[in-house]
């Protein structure tokens, strides 16, 4: 059973699918859905970064907030960082004491990428938190996305 679940996003269509499995996931673990937004090393001054890190919440907020909203869904927390993307995830992770991420295979989507559900590879991002995550990481696969499925 999962108390903290910890959802990686990149903000891309891609991930709407990902969020929808992780908010499931969540809801039936009777967890806390943490969402986790990178914005990687931003070369800014400390108010310039402060503001993009508002600006980016105000993103995460208004693409996931009302969607748990209208499930019933009141559990989450949004994170918004810079910084190493993969760090600050697993730092996230082991400070919060999170039982599970949940991410998807790359922020390329497979329709971008020619249409094939057929990813060659892991995402650097989700090669590495596989390696440097302090929990399990759920990698949901292109297959799992409607439309996208084989057979």
């Amino acid at each position: 059973m999962y108390k903290k679940v910890l959802f990686s996003t990149c903000l891309t269509e891609y991930c709407d699918h990902i969020f929808n499995f992780a908010l499931n996931l969540a809801k039936e673990n009777d967890a806390r859905l943490m969402i986790y937004y990178g914005m990687g090393r931003i070369n800014l001054d400390e108010t310039h970064a402060e503001q993009a890190i508002k600006e980016a919440e105000t993103k995460v907020a208004h693409a996931y907030v009302q969607k748990m909203k209208d499930r019933g869904f009141e559990n989450y927390a949004i994170n918004v960082s810079d910084g190493d993307v993969v760090s600050e995830l697993s730092k996230l992770a082991r400070n919060a004491a999170v039982d599970l991420m949940v991410m998807g295979t790359s922020t390329d989507t497979p329709l971008d990428m020619g249409g094939s559900p057929s990813v060659p590879s892991l995402g650097p991002v989700a090669a590495d938190a596989v390696l440097w995550a302090p929990c399990p990481v759920m990698i949901v696969p292109p297959s799992l996305i409607p439309g996208l499925a084989r057979g």
